[in-house]
């Protein structure tokens, strides 16, 4: 937009001076550079998202379709030292937040994902799989959130509507070119859930386990995974909340296309593409 703006105001500037000297065109090209500079002070936004194209082998009649996944569209940007963000998710609910920092920590103010597990807080367009094993299935919440690291330490505080409180802790044992893992604590009084998570990985392979326990309710999600090059992957996820084994195959190429099987026989073929 910026350059649009610029270049219509030099074509503007130009046909009213076609005897213009350079030292005249060299005082135009400092004016325009620092309108420039003024305008990306202001933080032009920027437009992102996602869209998958699907085809379905079962659609919960028996039936094949085709149909839309995953898609979302995105604008952020920055304005004098905050952030700002707004999301639209046919799927999920939608953001609408501003981010700035205090006191040394980072806070994010508004409606958005408040902490949980990390299945929760994959984005949609990371997921090897195309559904959440675990917590609100990305469901957002309106609120303030602080959040921050303190060396192998990461914590995310939330509070909410109705004094509602949720919590994420990470601590990163061990880390470097061998094997990493780290270790999570997430909790939320809304519903009384908690969950602990162990991630393990080594090379290209990647172990992640949960345990929740949801108001009494205890469930468990092993997901492991393989990258098998820099454009293939596989992993599988055990869930004994669905009592299901899930595969998902992927492969990417400027998209991401993914072949999985969903609660035990569902077999889906999407292609994701961002932008």
């Amino acid at each position: 937009m910026n350059k649009l703006v610029l270049s219509a105001l030099a074509a503007t500037v130009a046909v009213g001076t076609t005897s213009a000297s350079e030292s005249d065109w060299a005082g135009l090209d400092a004016e325009l550079n620092s309108l420039t500079t003024a305008l990306d002070g202001h933080g032009g936004a920027s437009v992102s998202g996602y869209l998958e194209a699907v085809y379905d082998t079962d659609d919960g009649t028996g039936d094949s379709d085709f149909r839309t996944g995953r898609n979302a569209i995105a604008l952020s940007g920055s304005n004098g030292g905050y952030g700002y963000g707004v999301s639209i998710n046919d799927s999920e609910d939608n953001d609408a937040y501003v981010t700035f920092t205090m006191g040394g920590m980072g806070w994010t103010m508004g409606t958005f994902m408040k902490p949980g597990t990390a299945a929760d807080a994959e984005a949609q367009n990371d997921r090897v799989f195309s559904t959440r094993n675990f917590g609100d299935g990305g469901a957002r919440s309106t609120g303030i959130m602080t959040s921050g690291n303190m060396d192998a330490l990461g914590y995310s505080i939330f509070v909410g509507d109705a004094e509602e409180l949720a919590a994420r802790v990470t601590y990163d044992i061990m880390s470097g070119d061998g094997v990493n893992l780290s270790v999570a604590y997430s909790m939320d009084d809304s519903d009384s859930s908690s969950a602990i998570e162990a991630d393990v990985s080594s090379g290209p392979f990647g172990l992640h386990y949960t345990m929740q326990d949801d108001d009494g309710v205890d469930d468990t999600c092993l997901t492991a995974s393989y990258a098998v090059n820099d454009a293939w992957g596989v992993a599988i996820r055990q869930t004994d909340n669905a009592d299901t084994m899930d595969w998902a195959v992927t492969y990417d190429d400027g998209a991401r296309w993914t072949i999985e099987t969903l609660d035990g026989d569902d077999l889906t073929i999407g292609c994701l593409v961002g932008f």
